[in-house]
């Protein structure tokens, strides 16, 4: 069994999302018609985890494919080794599926 079965990850969309926020330069109201400024501010403090449509949403404000903020919430470090580990991941598991 791999080590990535014996952990289980842990997604911190709230840092993914202020991360990805700021290397756009985006604020939380530019992103209002994703969601509400309050259900932001509750994502990024941890106290909410948004639904795969407020992902969508959020994706779509800051101009990047939703598995880009998933990825993200999933890395522990933002270096290019977590998320090309994140990718080969989820490549490996679509290919024992036989969906890719």
């Amino acid at each position: 069994m791999s080590s990535r079965k014996q952990l289980r990850p842990k997604a911190d969309f709230g840092r993914a999302l202020q991360v990805l926020r700021a290397a756009r330069g985006v604020t939380q109201e530019d992103m209002l018609f994703a969601t509400s400024r309050r259900h932001i501010s509750r994502v990024e403090q941890g106290h909410q985890v948004p639904s795969i449509r407020t992902i969508e949403g959020l994706a779509e404000s800051l101009q990047i494919h939703p598995m880009t903020l998933i990825a993200t919430a999933y890395c522990q470090g933002l270096e290019h080794a977590s998320f090309d580990e994140i990718i080969e991941t989820v490549k490996a598991d679509l290919q024992a599926l036989t969906l890719c």
